[in-house]
């Protein structure tokens, strides 16, 4: 009777943390003058376009950020020192792509996968408002979030 309990119990459905779900756009930051070299953002926070919460980063060369799976862009404020008097720097991108449902597992879902995927900086009055000097996309279709997709050079 024993042994009927335990082959009738199933697993938990609980998504493991080693599945791979949904990727974040994953950006590197680099020196314009040195373009080699990695570069440090201080106190950037991120905020979508039409959203009041941002997303601070207090420190580092290297960023994740997510991107909306029900709608084919996203649109992000970058404030760099934002913790600054004034405010800090502004400039605002917009991500374009399509996106790809993919089924997982019963427990997981469905992740998505970004594919044809765009960056491209808003125009200002004044293009030397913008502290992002250049960015350059290498990565097209976004599946994983163990390399990064994008480079910002300021």
């Amino acid at each position: 009777m024993l042994g009927i309990l335990f082959y009738a119990c199933e697993r938990d459905d609980i998504c493991a943390e080693s599945t791979v779900t949904t990727p974040r756009l994953i950006i590197e930051f680099y020196d314009v003058n040195n373009p080699s070299d990695t570069r440090n953002v201080r106190n950037l926070s991120i905020r979508e376009v039409g959203n009041d919460t941002a997303i601070l980063f207090s420190s580092g060369s290297s960023i994740s950020v997510p991107l909306r799976t029900n709608a084919i862009e996203t649109s992000y404020v970058f404030t760099l020192n934002s913790l600054a008097e004034g405010g800090g720097l502004i400039d605002t991108l917009r991500f374009s792509y399509a996106t790809e449902e993919i089924y997982v597992n019963r427990a997981c879902g469905f992740k998505v996968n970004f594919v044809d995927f765009r960056a491209r900086q808003q125009p200002t009055n004044n293009p030397n408002e913008n502290w992002i000097r250049n960015i350059q996309v290498l990565e097209n279709t976004i599946v994983n979030e163990s390399e990064p997709h994008m480079f910002m050079f300021y």
